[in-house]
């Protein structure tokens, strides 16, 4: 599962762009109001901060404190947990950087990624084009298939087992528990990493938000649907596709199948009901002639505007011209009488009189 906000400096400021669930995620500092920000710097690589969410130190610890629980139902040791974390750290940091690099490749930008218990959030911000967007949320399914594709034919061809360990089954805990005699750790850590690339992939490709799956379906409808109809579809293709996966697990009895439905219908449904805040809800998209036409009808009113204020200031500094002439003309009266008054001023003071007098009270 993977987030980002769309910042660019060239997005039009009039397609909707919801923030928070299905729309936008972004960095920020630390702060308590904020649970998102709870988080420590891990290390920076290529311009990208990575950051640990502290309720995954809460996740790990509980991880650990169930495998080294004997009565556990699934305990197999605090060493085999232990790799297992690390298989999943690894898997879902690859992950973002596939988001992050994806983004880039597509005259985006990306600069921190978040991992947390329920996956990581990559803080990308592509272009408004949805060629950049599609790509960007392909990246780090891509990074998953590039895992698979090197240890699954490795697995297969080592062990001689390909369904069920080196093509694992994601709704079962089987694959990562019983496990044939390893050779070594790193032999275990590979069966893992494996386990986990290929649970990830199939779950994330789910055709709903916040995953890739309602991101790329988004993304791809978007050139002939436009922006609004396009994540309106998402939305509610995402709302049946929890509806169908919640009834799916509860005829398998699968609590984290209708974890994945709840947390999804929920995200479908926040981000729908943002969407019907926008003014683009209806779905009408501006295409490049309605964006030139609403460009050249705001030069002109600029143009109008410009105008009317240098008709005024030419009044302004006209009436000004005429104050200073009839100061002059009143100055000469008062030192030499009023017939020292030539043709062209007394002509002056007669206007200033007569406008003075047609001038309401």
């Amino acid at each position: 599962m993977s987030d980002w906000s769309d910042t660019d400096s060239s997005r039009d400021s009039t397609r909707p762009e919801p923030k928070g669930f299905g729309g936008d995620w972004r960095g920020s500092r630390v702060s308590f109001d904020n649970p998102m920000s709870w988080s420590l710097r891990l290390f920076r690589v290529a311009g990208i901060t990575v950051r640990l969410h502290l309720f995954f130190f809460v996740f790990v610890l509980a991880v650990l404190g169930r495998a080294a629980s004997s009565g556990a139902e699934f305990s197999f040791g605090v060493g085999p947990a232990a790799l297992g974390l690390l298989a999943l750290f690894t898997v879902i940091l690859l992950h973002e950087f596939g988001h992050c690099f994806a983004c880039r490749c597509n005259a985006g930008t990306a600069d921190e990624i978040l991992l947390w218990p329920l996956g990581g959030l990559a803080t990308c911000n592509p272009p408004d084009r949805p060629r950049a967007h599609l790509w960007t949320a392909i990246g780090g399914p891509l990074v998953n298939v590039a895992i698979i594709m090197v240890l699954t034919p490795l697995i297969g061809f080592r062990t001689g087992q390909w369904f069920g360990l080196a093509i694992p089954n994601p709704l079962s805990l089987t694959s990562l528990v019983q496990r044939p005699d390893f050779d070594s750790w790193w032999a275990m850590l590979l069966v893992m990493t494996n386990s986990i690339a290929w649970t990830l992939l199939l779950f994330n490709l789910l055709p709903m938000f916040p995953l890739d799956g309602g991101r790329i379906l988004q993304a791809s409808l978007w050139p002939r649907m436009g922006y609004a109809r396009s994540m309106k579809f998402a939305c509610r293709a995402g709302l049946v596709g929890a509806a169908v996966l919640a009834a799916l697990g509860l005829v398998m009895e699968s609590t984290m199948l209708l974890a994945i439905a709840v947390f999804g219908g929920f995200v479908c449904y926040m981000t729908a009901k943002q969407l019907e805040q926008q003014p683009d809800y209806l779905g009408v998209d501006l295409d490049a002639g309605d964006l030139a036409a609403m460009e050249e009808s705001l030069a002109q009113e600029k143009r109008e505007v410009q105008e009317k204020q240098a008709v005024q200031a030419k009044i302004a500094k006209g009436q000004q011209s005429r104050e200073a002439e009839l100061d002059a003309i009143l100055s000469k009266i008062a030192a030499r009488g009023i017939d020292s008054l030539s043709r062209a001023e007394r002509d002056a003071l007669q206007r200033a009189t007569d406008e003075k007098r047609d001038r309401p009270r």
